[in-house]
């Protein structure tokens, strides 16, 4: 049998999907349940699936329109050599929510429209990089079609331009332990406005939307986090700091914990907007005994409370905890949120242990050193 990869996937299927969010809330989370029955796929609590998606079959109409083309034209896929149709290419291959600056430039040299090329030649003067980096992030290739290109343009040059559909990566939310022939994800739909039209995320909106139930073939790999593993010894207990769609791996964490029942302690920080829209599995949270949680909704107060707040508040016992030996698991936004939570554990440490900063900056470095302190963030 043919080993699961990035270049060769294995077929799961949607098996079911539900939001975590109500209809008041200012964002838009879905649980996902994959089908995963005889597939030669292993994976452990920590690990990420990637997600071959396919872009939205309107937008790929919009696109081929644009084009003057036909969805059944036939072009030579230039990363593989294989001749496929427009509509394949653009559907499951091509990168439809950013442009290449020699998808640009393609434009540029075949435009005979002369005020719609001297804006082109505006941009991408040498002087004008910032111009064009911001031109380039806040465009799409259907805008700049639309806008820009007169002339019909070469098909199989245009396409070669289009920079490659990546996969795109989920924390698994489930343990094998306890759903062998599932997997759970936790999908946050990203939206955006674009040149005043609704785009969507590529994967989270094939996911929550476009994906049909037991139907359609979702691609898909593992990508092992031998970083991001729950330690061996079932008693160590474990303190897991996860806003948002970081949560997704230490629902699998607490599956797995449970179906050894582990005698260690688990300890969740937990944070969104709202608890009354935005509590990510809160009835699962309810059944677990041996869970405590603390949770931060930064828009229930007048006061922004976030996570590394609540750390603030139980510093005593958070720094009884590590110093009885609990590992410690941070997942989720890399920019600020895992950043401040490091800050956080810095100052509990300092504080707590009546240390100077650096020599609490060591110590944390040393519990990282150790496998005590470990980091999903993206």
């Amino acid at each position: 049998m043919e080993k699961i990869t990035r270049q060769h996937p294995a077929l799961a299927k949607l098996k079911k999907r539900y939001p975590l969010t109500k209809n008041e809330s200012s964002k838009d989370t879905w649980h996902v349940t994959l089908d995963i029955r005889d597939l030669p796929i292993e994976f452990h609590p920590g690990d990420s699936v990637g997600i071959h998606a396919q872009n939205d079959p309107i937008l790929v109409s919009h696109l081929i329109e644009a084009m003057n083309a036909s969805p059944s034209d036939k072009i030579i896929h230039k990363r593989s050599g294989n001749e496929i149709t427009l509509e394949s290419f653009l559907k499951s291959r091509a990168n439809l929510a950013r442009i290449t600056s020699s998808f640009l430039k393609l434009i540029h040299a075949c435009e005979e429209c002369p005020s719609t090329s001297q804006k082109i030649t505006d941009l991408l003067l040498p002087e004008n990089k910032e111009r064009l980096r911001a031109f380039l992030s806040s465009s799409d290739p259907l805008h700049l079609l639309r806008e820009y290109s007169k002339s019909k343009l070469p098909l199989q040059e245009l396409c070669d331009r289009f920079g490659p559909l990546l996969p795109r990566f989920y924390s698994v939310a489930s343990s094998r332990k306890t759903s062998e022939h599932e997997l759970d994800l936790t999908v946050a739909l990203f939206t955006w406005d674009q040149n005043g039209e609704k785009r969507y995320g590529v994967a989270s909106h094939f996911l929550c939307h476009l994906a049909e139930l037991e139907e359609t073939p979702i691609p898909l790999f593992v990508q092992p986090a031998p970083h991001f593993r729950l330690p061996e010894d079932h008693a160590t207990d474990l303190i897991m700091i996860g806003p948002g769609t970081g949560i997704a791996p230490f629902r699998a964490f607490l599956q797995e914990r449970l179906h050894h029942s582990a005698s260690g302690k688990h300890w969740l920080f937990f944070g969104e907007r709202n608890a009354s829209t935005d509590f990510f599995y809160r009835e699962e949270w309810e059944q677990i005994p041996s869970l405590r949680l603390h949770t931060a909704f930064s828009r229930d107060r007048e006061e922004k409370t976030y996570v590394q707040h609540r750390m603030l508040e139980q510093k005593k016992e958070l720094y009884e905890w590590i110093n009885r030996g609990a590992h410690l698991y941070v997942c989720g936004d890399a920019k600020v949120m895992a950043k401040d939570v490091h800050k956080t554990l810095i100052q509990i440490l300092a504080d707590m242990g009546n240390i100077a900063e650096e020599e609490a900056k060591e110590r944390l470095k040393a519990l990282k050193k150790a496998g005590r302190y470990l980091l999903d963030v993206y």
